[in-house]
């Protein structure tokens, strides 16, 4: 059932009310204005959040932070497809296309059980806060096969009507070696030529391969993509990859089947050993001090978890409490034809109602 604009908009602005929360814990003690630039969110950002509002959701918003240069920070929004509500409402106008894909997942989770995420990106650095790139994050899944990819590739494709990416992306899946794990799709409609992002994941034993054979890195990528013209991008890689925890490799696909000039490497900071995973951030940070693509703004990131319960007057359940939740889950290397780009942290924001 379609619900009024009056309650719409009453959910926007719950929406932003429980998002202020969120980033008032994030930007604390200049932690906000040292890694982003505000004090408080910007409005693109908070437009974003009410527009992209999905009603008696709990969405998990995402910070795409640069650890060098100016300081700015995109932003995504992304639903659990497990902690969807069962009437999809959306507040704004501009994810209304978008709907049949937000629905298209809810139901793919009643039918296989998988535990994923769709997510709308928003480039708002440069101004973007209508139109995101989009994609599809399957979560908590050990099924990395080449089968199960394809047909990921092909629900995905199919659900935003670009049918025409299919034979494309399953092409260049087919490319990489057998220890590259697929990951996942999405695509930007709001880019130029709308590249499709590919991603692969690379465990411990990938690592290994390449850290035993240094010409084994630049073979695979080679055969993947193309000729890689800067002989420092692969030793810059390959000290990534000598650090700790998984990394996804990730590049950007052309419906020609050529492929941008960047490449990037997330360090998933959630997959460090148990023995020091401080140290292993610390090692990757000095990494990017040491290429000149991360400065003093480090020091306000923390590996560790935040969390906070606060009452929270509800104008439906009365006062509640509310639980708000962030932290540091991706630090991600770039290169581009140019060489290495600045060092990029991901912070994660969610907030969800508690019994106490």
């Amino acid at each position: 059932m379609e619900l009024s604009g009056e309650k719409l908009n009453k959910a926007a602005d719950y929406a932003e009310a429980s998002f202020r929360l969120m980033w008032k814990l994030f930007s604390e003690n200049g932690r906000g204005r040292a890694l982003t630039g505000m004090e408080d969110a910007s409005e693109g950002i908070r437009t974003i959040v009410r527009d992209t509002y999905l009603v008696d959701s709990c969405p998990i918003y995402e910070l795409e932070i640069p650890l060098s240069g100016e300081p700015y920070a995109d932003f995504t929004v992304g639903y659990y497809a497990q902690e969807l509500p069962e009437q999809i409402n959306i507040v704004g106008n501009h994810l209304k296309p978008k709907e049949e894909l937000i629905k298209h997942y809810q139901e793919m989770l009643v039918r296989d059980g998988d535990c994923n995420e769709v997510c709308f990106e928003f480039d708002v650095s440069v101004g973007e806060t209508k139109l995101p790139a989009y994609g599809f994050v399957p979560y908590d899944t050990d099924d990395h096969t080449v089968s199960t990819n394809q047909k990921r590739i092909k629900d995905f494709c199919i659900a935003i009507h670009q049918e025409d990416r299919i034979d494309v992306a399953i092409k260049a899946y087919d490319k990489a070696p057998g220890n590259w794990k697929p990951l996942y799709q999405g695509v930007s409609d709001v880019r130029e030529d709308a590249p499709m992002r590919i991603a692969w994941l690379l465990d411990h034993d990938c690592k290994k391969i390449y850290q035993n054979d240094p010409e084994r890195l630049k073979k695979d990528l080679i055969d993947v993509r193309g000729n890689i013209e800067e002989e420092s991008i692969i030793d810059q890689m390959r000290e990534v990859l000598s650090g700790d925890g998984a990394v996804e490799l990730q590049m950007d696909l052309f419906k020609d089947g050529s492929f941008s000039p960047f490449i990037g490497m997330c360090v998933q900071t959630y997959s460090f050993s148990k023995e020091d995973p401080q140290k292993s951030f610390e090692d990757y940070i000095k990494l990017g001090q040491k290429w000149g693509i991360a400065d003093n703004r480090c020091k306000y990131l923390s590996l560790e978890k935040e969390s906070v319960t606060i009452p929270y007057y509800d104008e439906k359940k009365g006062m509640i409490h509310k639980r708000i939740n962030l932290g540091l889950f991706v630090l991600k290397f770039k290169w581009s034809n140019k060489g290495v780009m600045p060092l990029k942290a991901y912070y994660y924001l969610k907030s969800s109602i508690t019994k106490w």
